[in-house]
């Protein structure tokens, strides 16, 4: 071949050009950003419309039905979902995954806008959201600091940690959490206000209309060419001087008729570790910074803020850090591919028993390593948990290429009277065509990834194909360049050394050649049977595409019916919590983490590292003796499916929990539903964690206006709302006042509001146009009512998800207990039901990894005929194909493996590896053939001659997969396991290799009988149509 003649001739400049690539792989290997998962375009886009002072039934009216209406108009949307809730409605549109999404965001808000007459006057705002993989937080952590009062904790915290975290490079920003931070409350005195003849709603507008900062404009100096800007100025600058504020021309002020506190806010965000009070704080880093390197300057940032003596006596427990699962997930991959490698290398050594040619061939890998790492570099790739799956995986097939080659140079060498550059020259020259293919095949299985519609099968193919095909492209140049011009120049050995364990399979092979090739009948239907035995294993093995991922953390949730006070639920809480610690050692439980509100909680339960019981085990002990209370209800979170998804929904890696939608037109009905449904669910044993996520009614003061005399006095519900929300205290101006850099919110209240009732609601004034007040029963009916908490819609049904978890066994088992229990239960008129996206997610992967094969077994056929210029060569070495599928499944079989989408992933790449040593043992029989051997011995030979690079090259790669086949390590940490994938790769490699000396000559001969026999038949049939005169 050219590149290796050129290669032998200037051995030097091959030299240099390798020690640059090594040279630009170090570069870029200290230069490469880190991060969990590669970067995305989420196909998502998202409408936020507040609408204050509402309840969801009536934004679901006036502003969902419209909005979810025109949205409905827009092409490339795949499924619209929106929750509404009081003062809000949120919109969530699940795109194509080759939709514009910046352009359909644009859409979507237009098409929105454009309805704007629609809804009500007083919405004002129509904002557009991006899910963006940043808005996880790279840190979350949890301080206990039981010196640290309520009142300073925000002060102290906001300038000795968020002041200080926020001026590390690379952080965007950080929140705290659970703080009680100061307000301002403006306690009218609402006798006083009546003497004085003043107005609720005249104090609100002075108020805000005394606190402001606009830009005014610029004057332009008359005498100077200079500019200066106009910016007035009328901010609070103290509390003082808000109770300073003019309320007529007679020098009354604010002071006069209220109170102006500064009280920390209500303390209803709360959280607790181990039982004690806690604050939250969450780092946010910027977008295109190095995950690890800027998770390294807050862990540094975080020691000197520990050590400092404001915040003496306080413990501080990291919650989760993206950098520590980032850097467990990359050390376990790079410890198994080092100790793959090593083992490689040893394996390389014992077949070769060579320092200086096991050498040789074992710096194959680390100067492909090098080569991909700077083309990722210059690409502008990351390394993540995907990209260095496939550097791993590269590590056992990098070799591959420059066994065979350094075999076939060595045979040349043996040759009586061929120099070492005339060997180096004829081996490659044999080979190269061969290596080339199978590269090529191996590098063409991973094309079906880039034409997938299926977002979670392309990430995932995508970024494990790049650095493992680009690996395999350079072992190849190695191969072609590197192994020549070195082994050109080595001495040949004075004798050749014996291979007995080699020689002594090769005695046998060649009489179990010779007994397939003569009792081909027998071979075949021996052939046929161990194919539909891979049918029946198929069969036995269980399929789950996204298996649930076990990880040393639970979660156990609150979810609420009706109202709670936050005392009552911190009760609770508390209870909960003091029995988890009190059988802390029994539950295997190192750390508990609590977050509560007033409707819903959270628990998060971290295990002892080795502990003896599974994490699903545990939660079963917990549930058995948990404490219980009214209208309070406890549930372990059902665990992440696939790609570190959410449960429930498809999430950014799509693992989609296993769930079932009801549908109706009621969400109180719904609600009902889905309790009848979870306590049906929950006799079957099969089922765990069924829960739904339905949000009950809450008590809510409802106004109605008396349309009659609110029109002729001139009240509209828009006034009285101003009024009760002034009384009830939830009226906060636009701007808070500031002092040292700081916003602190001002509120407007009536005196004794946690005090008031129905019955002083009903008699609070209403404050009339042409003057003079009546109270709120004159013109409005009030009366409390229950309220939905959350509305959900998806597709423009109203609808709740009911989730679920199965204890043992496939999704499939799952979906056959609800389709049976569902057959068993009467819904209501006008409601239905169907399974959740995460079936239908299983079964899309399944298909698309299955057209996947099926296409780049093709793509191998049609790259094979045209490299070979022939039709039957390829046609034999897709056999082998099929056969490695066999041995994938029989491996899954025995070792008790689940099918899934790794498995699948290993099982393509074995369609492109396993054709190799096919294309190495025809090729050759193809040679020696033309050489004049007889069909028989060329058969046997090539056996003989490329065993012992088969055998290398197999056992590279069993060695390379052999940790993280028995290993247990997972994508990210508590992602999908990549075991499946390794077993199955090397199940199907090993009972290829058999088939391929084996089984494949005999496919081999009975197309070459086929061809010769058509060509027979067309040749007789030509001559006696044709016949030639004499």
């Amino acid at each position: 071949m050219v590149i290796s003649k050129a290669a032998i001739r200037r051995p030097v400049t091959v030299v240099m050009a390798f020690i640059a690539v090594a040279m630009i792989g170090a570069f870029s290997a200290f230069r490469l950003p880190i991060e969990q998962f590669p970067e995305m375009e989420i196909p998502y886009v998202g409408v936020s419309i507040p609408y204050n002072g509402t309840s969801a039934q009536e934004i679901e009216r006036n502003v969902t039905r419209p909005v979810e209406e025109i949205l409905s108009t827009m092409t490339g949307v795949e499924r619209m979902f929106s929750f509404t809730r009081p003062g809000q409605v949120f919109f969530n549109l699940s795109l194509h995954s080759d939709s514009d999404v910046n352009g359909k965001g644009i859409e979507a808000k237009d098409l929105v806008e454009g309805i704007r007459h629609r809804l009500p006057d007083d919405v004002r705002r129509i904002q557009l959201r991006q899910q963006d993989p940043n808005d996880e937080p790279l840190m979350n952590m949890l301080i206990v600091a039981p010196n640290l009062k309520q009142d300073e904790a925000w002060d102290l915290l906001d300038v000795n940690v968020r002041s200080e975290l926020e001026r590390i490079q690379g952080v965007n920003s950080v929140n705290l959490y659970g703080i009680v931070q100061n307000q301002v409350r403006v306690v009218m005195q609402s006798d006083r206000v009546a003497s004085y003849g003043l107005d609720y709603i005249d104090i609100r507008r002075r108020l805000q209309q005394s606190n402001f900062y606009v830009s005014a404009g610029k004057v332009e100096g008359i005498s100077s060419p200079r500019e200066m800007l106009v910016r007035p100025i009328g901010q609070y600058e103290s509390v003082d001087a808000i109770g300073q504020l003019p309320l007529n021309d007679r020098g009354l002020v604010l002071a006069d008729v209220a109170e102006i506190r500064l009280e920390p806010d209500q303390d209803n965000d709360r959280r607790l570790v181990n039982g004690e009070r806690s604050l939250g704080v969450s780092v946010f880093k910027k977008p295109e910074e190095n995950l690890v390197e800027v998770s390294q300057r807050i862990d540094e940032v975080m020691t000197r803020i520990q050590d400092d003596d404001v915040l003496e006596g306080a413990t501080f427990f990291p919650l989760d850090s993206q950098a520590d699962t980032v850097l467990k997930s990359l050390n376990d991959l790079r410890d198994s591919g080092l100790l793959g490698g090593l083992l490689s290398v040893i394996v390389l050594f014992l077949y070769l028993r060579q320092v200086n040619m096991s050498l040789l061939i074992a710096a194959t890998v680390p100067l492909s390593l090098c080569a991909t790492l700077g083309v990722m570099y210059f690409m502008g790739l990351t390394l993540n948990i995907l990209s260095v799956v496939g550097l791993m995986l590269a590590i056992g097939l990098l070799v591959d290429n420059s066994v065979v080659a350094s075999e076939a140079i060595a045979f040349r060498r043996r040759e009586d009277g061929v120099s070492p550059r005339e060997a180096a020259d004829r081996g490659i020259s044999d080979v190269g065509l061969a290596i080339t293919a199978g590269t090529l095949t191996t590098v063409i299985v991973f094309v079906p990834a880039f034409m997938t519609d299926v977002q979670q099968v392309a990430i995932v193919q995508q970024n494990i194909a790049i650095p493992l095909c680009t690996s395999l492209i350079a072992s190849l140049l190695v191969a072609q360049t590197l192994v020549p011009a070195v082994m050109a120049r080595m001495p040949v050995p004075k004798e050749v050394r014996r291979q007995p364990i080699i020689d002594f399979i090769g005695s046998y092979y060649s009489v179990a050649v010779r007994f397939t090739l003569r009792h081909r009948l027998l071979s075949l239907l021996a052939a046929i049977g161990i194919g539909y035995s891979g049918y029946w294993a198929y069969q036995q093995v269980p399929l789950d595409m996204n298996p649930e991922q076990e990880s040393p953390r639970a979660t156990l949730s609150y979810y609420i019916r009706g109202s709670m006070n936050i005392e009552y639920m911190e009760e609770f809480v508390r209870q909960v919590d003091g029995y988890l610690l009190d059988n802390k050692e029994r539950f295997e439980i190192e750390n508990v983490f609590t977050s509560y509100d007033t409707d819903r909680g959270r628990t998060t339960i971290n295990f002892i590292e080795d502990g003896t019981l599974s994490p699903r085990v545990i939660e079963q002990m917990i549930m058995e003796d948990l404490p219980e209370r009214p209208n309070i209800f406890l549930r372990f979170s059902t665990r992440s499916r696939g790609f570190g998804g959410m449960s429930g929904g498809r999430g950014r890696w799509g693992g989609s929990g296993l769930s079932m939608r009801l549908m109706g037109d009621s969400t109180e009905q719904l609600i009902e539903i889905g309790d009848e449904l979870v306590a049906l669910l929950e006799n079957n044993e099969s089922l765990t964690n069924i829960q739904h996520d339905g949000e009950s009614s809450r008590s809510e003061l409802q106004l109605v206006l008396k349309p009659e005399q609110a029109g002729q006095l001139g009240v509209t519900a828009a006034m009285i709302s101003q009024t009760l929300a002034i009384a009830l205290g939830e009226t906060s101006m636009r701007r808070g006042y500031v002092e040292n850099g700081r916003e602190t919110e001002i509120y407007l209240e009536l005196d004794g509001r946690d005090e008031i009732n129905l019955d002083a609601v009903r008699n609070l004034p209403v404050f009339l146009p042409d003057g003079g007040t009546l109270p709120v029963e004159a013109v409005a009916t009030l009366k409390f009512d229950s309220a939905t908490r959350v509305v959900r819609r998806e597709n423009r049904e109203t609808s709740i998800n009911l989730s679920f978890a199965t204890a043992e066994g496939p999704p499939q088992a799952a979906s056959e207990i609800v389709e049976q229990t569902m057959a068993n239960y009467q819904l209501p008129p006008g409601y239905s039901w169907e399974l959740g996206g995460g079936f239908s997610l299983d079964n899309e992967m399944f298909v698309e990894m299955a057209l996947s094969g099926l296409l780049a077994i093709l793509l191998i056929y049609m790259l094979m005929a045209a490299l070979f210029e022939s039709v039957l060569f390829p046609t034999t070495v897709i056999v082998a194909i099929g056969f490695s599928v066999v041995g994938a499944l029989w491996s899954l079989l025995l070792t008790g493996t689940t099918i899934t989408m790794m498995a699948l992933i290993g099982m393509l790449l074995l369609a492109g590896i396993v054709v190799n040593n096919a294309i190495v043992l025809l090729n050759r029989i193809i040679q020696l053939r033309n050489e004049g051997q007889d069909r028989e011995s060329a058969i046997v030979n090539s056996g003989i001659h490329r065993m012992r690079p088969i055998l290398m090259t197999v056992c590279t790669t069993f060695f390379a997969m052999l940790p993280l086949a028995v290993g247990d390590v997972s994508v990210g940490g508590n992602g999908p396991a990549y075991f499946p994938m390794a077993r199955a790769l090397i199940g199907g490699l090993a009972f290829s290799s058999v088939i391929t000396l084996l089984i494949l000559p005999l496919i081999y001969v009975l197309f070459d009988d086929l061809r010769e026999s058509t060509s027979g038949f067309w040749r007789t049939t030509w001559r006696r149509a044709f016949p030639v005169s004499s």
